[in-house]
């Protein structure tokens, strides 16, 4: 789940009612924000996890449809357990996601296209560069 969170930027509201029908052609349909609809790619080692029935792809232990709070109890739970004392949010893996885009060199366009915003500038607000790549784009001067 939390993999799914880092490689494809969903939000959270998206993850949870994602089916395996939801899945076609290594892209994920996804249904966002304002009723939208965008198609995400999926990596390959994630693609495991489709078998292609319609029943949701992340269910509780019971078999019910995770909801969004649960999610975030996981998460919660997971960075205590590992030991982090700052705040993991669902959104956290979200803005993780566009940084990671963006320091590989995708283009802006295409990480707003891929997370479903309506505005670039949107866009921009999610890109968090670390000191290292504040001094790299700093010395090309």
């Amino acid at each position: 789940m939390l993999d799914f969170l880092l490689y494809t930027g969903l939000r959270v509201k998206e993850l949870v009612i994602i089916k395996h029908s939801d899945y076609r052609n290594e892209q994920l349909k996804v249904l966002g924000k304002g009723n939208k609809i965008r198609y995400v790619f999926v990596p390959e080692f994630l693609v495991k996890y489709f078998n292609h029935s319609s029943d949701y792809l992340f269910l509780t232990r019971k078999g019910n449809k995770l909801k969004d709070t649960q999610v975030r109890t996981i998460i919660n739970r997971k960075a205590e357990r590992a030991g982090i004392k700052k705040t993991i949010t669902p959104h956290t893996f979200r803005r993780s996601f566009a940084t990671l885009l963006h320091n590989k060199g995708c283009n802006l366009t295409t990480i707003q296209k891929l997370l479903g915003h309506s505005h670039i500038t949107t866009t921009a607000q999610y890109i968090h560069n670390d000191y290292e790549t504040l001094y790299d784009d700093y010395s090309k001067l």
